[in-house]
């Protein structure tokens, strides 16, 4: 279990999600590889921050090197926001895939095998103030000076600020020690049919689009697991009411329909 960092027995077989374009989607299961990007392709400065720090040895900064190699990506473990589907979806035609922490592990560790030397990681994200990470930084570099080790490296990658806590990350982190990284992207063989369960599609998509994917996921890439649509934007239909009046009201309205 040392592949789960900040996780609980619990938490690693739950449900996550990632929303992602269905050209992404559709690229993953044909060529049967899970893609991830260098940590410095991540839009929040602080993502890194822990990473980056420099350690002064006395006459000289000591560059530990830890950014080379950790490829990621990002989940959630949020089945319902607006505001990641807004932020991911920004043209309204995007999916959500959901795993759990325990598949994605297992896929990506059978397709490590080949790369003794890497190691696969999924931790949940904490969230603090900017002053708590700038003393996570210093305690990470007392570990770095010990020993730069896989998973020291994992763990400081998962701090974010609180402002982002609405996002409930997880990330999926590998360490790249076989340099198998081209211009910043990893590919890792899996088998999308078995890490993804389901796919639920933009709410804000036209039924046409719908239709489309749900027949190329189903017919052309074969897929087994549930296909269907978000109802996060769909209009609420009106309510009807009962109401019981009791027999006294009932008589003093029938007498002012009557008198008017």
């Amino acid at each position: 279990m040392d592949e789960y960092i900040n996780m609980s027995d619990d938490e690693i077989s739950k449900p996550i999600y990632r929303i992602i374009g269905f050209d992404r989607l559709v690229r993953m299961f044909q060529t049967k590889k899970m893609t991830f990007v260098k940590p410095e392709k991540w839009d929040d400065p602080f993502e890194t921050f822990i990473a980056k720090t420099k350690i002064y040895m006395g006459s000289s900064f000591l560059d530990v090197g830890i950014r080379k190699n950790p490829h990621g990506t990002c989940w959630t473990r949020k089945s319902v926001s607006d505001a990641i589907w807004r932020i991911y979806s920004h043209d309204k035609k995007s999916v959500r895939i959901k795993s759990t922490p325990e598949i994605i592990c297992r896929n990506i560790a059978k397709g490590l095998q080949d790369y003794p030397k890497s190691k696969v990681f999924i931790g949940k994200v904490e969230y603090l103030t900017t002053k708590q990470i700038k003393e996570k930084a210093k305690n990470f570099t007392k570990g770095v000076i010990s020993g730069d080790s896989g998973k020291l490296v994992a763990e400081s990658l998962l701090f974010k600020r609180n402002s982002f806590s609405h996002e409930e990350e997880v990330r999926v982190l590998v360490i790249d020690q076989d340099d198998m990284s081209k211009d910043g992207v990893l590919s890792i063989n899996v088998d999308p049919h078995e890490i993804i369960q389901s796919v639920l599609i933009d709410s804000r998509s036209p039924s046409e689009l719908v239709d489309v994917y749900t027949n190329y996921l189903k017919h052309v890439l074969h897929f087994n697991g549930n296909v269907g649509k978000s109802t996060l934007y769909d209009v609420p239909k009106p309510m009807t009411m009962k109401y019981k009046m009791k027999k006294k009201i009932k008589k003093k309205i029938k007498k002012k329909i009557k008198y008017k």
